[in-house]
């Protein structure tokens, strides 16, 4: 055994070029798999850290409405403490509720941006695993007016002074005082929830914002439950429908409307965007992201592999009289076997720690990538080190046995014979072939895929949205203030402003608010969904929406919806989208104009004055939405202003400041360019994107290295063929193709392979798309060129090599 190791390492060194490629291949397809494995065990590790989490439901709003159901992952206010009597069964119920507030006051003179408040119950603390620094956390939270800080929010707040009996305000309309009871640590990066202060549940609307007794209204509370081991879940839910129709579904004037409530697994929370993207500070992950990535990690291992295959078998003549004489003084092959396999492995475990090391330095370049904070702890995790160890033996048997079978045939006598060119088993050929071809058809189909995801990722940047978004600064401002106009006034005296417009939100924006309409009125069954912008009288022509009839919103508009006027009698005057024309089925824009339609919020009664093209109110993974424009200066919470096109942007951000803290000296001026808050929308697919492109690389840089294995062993075994050819007047030229050519059709075999199978996964992936590009023919020409090319200089320099040798050295023996 120990002979044979030192004749392992004795070649190992010997051979340092083959080796280093054997290493280099196998520690790029084991890094990349070890660093996606991580990946997915932080993605499956969500929420997973809490004691109960195996017996932890969230429970979901569902709305059923002509047959088509809506999930949201909010609940009405009141639910918990309406499940705590009517429902039977529970170990634990409470909620979570998120503080809209965003500015928190130590002293007049410090003011924070504070995201993640969440108003909680003490019975939080029993589902969910808070850890308590300081402080008695129980307590803070069953006295009203109390908080509990993260310590890295304290460190934010209060620097290093002890938090612990300092108070805090926040303002909503009026100032809430809170005091520090509780000092806990950072929430972990891998829970749906993480708070940056808890404060207590104090019943007050004012603070709290939403209906607090209102069951047809969800503003982000989480509702949890806790159930005993074993429990029915079936029981559980029948109460909860029994819940349910007691509160909300006995309206008669809602026909064909119900509601209902379902559980959902603590730890299907994370993956199941759907519901109005899975949570309030966390977007849930599409499953499908976790396959594509585990794909990706065992087709990068799997060409690694292929490669080490290839590597192995391209240096059987080197090894022919080594095996001979070998077995010419009575080795068996089961010690060559044992030989070979043992090379696999000291190659494969030097591989796993380079890897191992390479994961590691890389780790922090990906957790930027994809926004995360992915934990490297291979050396705290037992389990996962026994995983890699057993990787490793089983890769290097898979990469190494084919190999060791192969060159442990080899025949003495023909190996040994002076001038022999015996290479082993000739039919081993076709299988090193058919590697190639595979090799190549991944490789060739990710170029693919990453120039189609490329076109896409372009589209979604240049698509003309139907409104303007460049130019535009948008501005927080306090909602429900009466500080807008002088807000206005101040903008108007910058001479680089063009306009301004007051709205609750952009055209395009993940926080639209959403109701019902129809053409008659709240007991039409026929009701459809619409988004609900409030925006005043600039808000069209700010972002210069297409007027296609009617007129724009004016300012007089407001007059019908004044408090003055009875509930009753007011009418919201509104400018709407074509797509809500068509959902209605007005016969045409202009016959619209002047019709009433009734809308499932304040008075309901909307006369529409103007009708815009199109235009996309979210991402453009989804359709065009009817859409309704109406003033409601009350609801107001951010001003869109246009700059002048080449105006100084510092300087003009800083006298729109300058104008806001005269109109908001309480606040802290934030502010979003529109443009970048719509790119924003696309971030999974540039993260998706730039990855694509780093596994494409390696993809094809190992192909490459597979493709080196096989030229060279196609140069040796015809080394004797090449000698004759030349004696006899042959070209270098005429060589290299003669050589090269065997390979390019490998190529082209792989492109005719790729090509539909990327061709399909790319056509899946676009259908994720309401708005995609149509799959051009020429990217699987130019991507089958581009490969063809890789491929012509990776063998061409074998080739060339073999070509320019002198025909004398390989003809001597003959």
């Amino acid at each position: 055994m120990l002979n044979n190791l030192k004749i392992v390492f004795r070649h190992l060194s010997r051979q340092k070029l083959n080796t280093s490629l054997h290493i280099i291949g196998l520690t790029l397809g084991l890094s990349v798999c070890l660093v996606i494995a991580l990946f997915i065990r932080y993605e499956l590790s969500f929420d997973a850290y809490h004691e109960k989490s195996d017996r932890t439901y969230r429970v979901i709003s569902k709305w059923t409405q002509n047959g088509k159901s809506d999930y949201h992952f909010s609940t009405p206010f009141p639910l918990a403490n309406a499940i705590r009597t009517e429902v039977t069964g529970l170990e634990h119920v409470s909620f979570a509720h998120p503080v809209y507030t965003k500015i928190v006051e130590v002293s007049p003179q410090k003011k924070f941006i504070a995201e993640r408040i969440m108003a909680v119950e003490p019975e939080f603390i029993e589902i969910f695993k808070v850890e308590t620094v300081k402080g008695d956390l129980y307590k803070t939270l069953r006295t009203p007016y109390q908080a509990a800080l993260t310590e890295s929010t304290a460190k934010k707040l209060f620097g290093n002074e002890d938090p612990i009996g300092k108070t805090l305000s926040f303002t909503v309309g009026d100032k809430f005082e809170f005091t520090v009871g509780a000092l806990i640590k950072d929430f972990p990066a891998n829970t749906h929830l993480p708070a940056s202060m808890l404060v207590s549940y104090s019943y007050s609307e004012k603070f709290l914002q939403p209906n607090l007794d209102g069951w047809t209204y969800v503003s982000g509370t989480e509702t949890l439950i806790v159930v005993p081991e074993n429990a029915d879940l079936k029981i559980i839910q029948a109460q909860l429908k029994s819940l349910v129709d007691k509160h909300i579904n006995p309206k008669e004037d809602l026909p064909d409307f119900s509601s209902d409530l379902e559980i959902q697994s603590l730890s299907e929370v994370h993956f199941n965007s759907s519901l109005a993207g899975g949570g309030n500070w966390v977007l849930a992950v599409s499953p499908s992201w976790l396959w594509f990535f585990g794909i990706i990690g065992i087709t990068v291992l799997v060409l690694a592999c292929i490669n080490f295959i290839n590597l192995s078998t391209a240096q059987a003549l080197t090894r022919a009289k080594e095996v001979g004489v070998r077995k010419s003084v009575g080795a068996g092959r089961f010690n060559l076997i044992a030989q070979f396999l043992s090379e696999a492995w000291i190659l494969t475990f030097i591989s796993g720690i380079f890897a191992i090391a390479s994961a590691q330095l890389v780790m922090p370049s990906i957790n930027t990538l994809l926004e995360k904070n992915i934990p490297f702890d291979i050396i705290q995790s037992p389990m996962l080190l026994l995983f890699i160890l057993a990787a490793a033996i089983f890769i290097g048997l898979t990469a190494g046995i084919y190999p060791a079978w192969v060159i442990s045939k080899f025949n003495p006598s023909l190996t040994l014979k002076a001038g022999s060119t015996t290479s082993g088993d000739h039919s081993s050929t076709w299988l090193r072939k058919g590697l190639v071809v595979a090799q190549f058809s991944i490789s060739i189909g990710l170029l693919m895929v990453v120039l189609l995801i490329s076109q896409q990722v372009n589209f979604l940047r240049s698509k003309n949205l139907g409104f303007s978004k460049d130019n535009i600064i948008n501005v927080e401002i306090q909602p429900r203030s009466n500080k807008h106009d002088l807000f206005k006034d101040e903008l108007e005296k910058i001479k680089q402003i063009k306009d301004v417009s007051f709205a609750t939100s952009t055209p395009s924006s993940q926080g639209h608010w959403g109701t019902i309409m129809n053409r008659t009125g709240r007991q039409d069954p026929s009701r459809k969904e619409v988004t609900l912008i409030f925006g005043d009288d600039r808000f069209c022509k700010i972002y210069d929406f297409q007027l296609l009839a009617g007129r724009y919103l004016e300012a007089s508009d407001t007059n019908y919806v004044a408090r003055s006027v009875p509930e009753k009698e007011q009418i919201m005057k509104a400018v709407v989208n074509e797509k809500l024309i068509h959902e209605l089925e007005f016969k045409s824009n202009e016959a619209a104009i002047g019709e009433r339609i009734w809308i499932g919020w304040n008075s309901g009664n909307v006369e529409i004055v103007g009708v815009v093209s199109d235009f996309n109110t979210g991402p453009l993974q989804e359709v065009i939405k009817p859409a309704l424009i109406t003033p409601n200066a009350r609801d107001y919470e951010q001003a869109g202003i246009k700059i002048e096109a080449n105006s100084n942007v510092p300087e003009t951000i800083a006298a729109i400041e300058a104008a806001w803290k005269s109109a908001y000296p309480e606040g802290i001026f934030s502010y979003k360019f529109l443009d970048e808050q719509i790119d924003s929308f696309y971030k999974a697919e540039e993260r998706l994107f730039a990855l694509f492109k780093v596994f494409s690389g390696l993809a094809m840089l190992i192909s490459c290295l597979g493709l080196w294995g096989l030229a060279t062993f196609s140069a040796q075994a015809r080394t004797k063929e090449i000698g004759i050819r030349k004696v006899l007047g042959a070209s270098v030229n005429k060589i290299v193709v003669l050589l090269s050519k065997d390979f390019l059709l490998l190529v082209l075999i792989a492109m005719i392979i790729a090509t539909p199978l990327a061709w399909y996964g790319i056509n899946q992936w676009l259908q994720g798309y309401a708005f995609r590009v149509n799959i051009s023919w020429w990217i699987f020409g130019f991507s089958g060129m581009m490969a063809i090319t890789i491929a012509i200089v990776t063998v061409s320099f074998q080739a060339i090599k073999a070509a320019i040798s002198n025909p004398v050295e390989s003809l001597r023996s003959e």
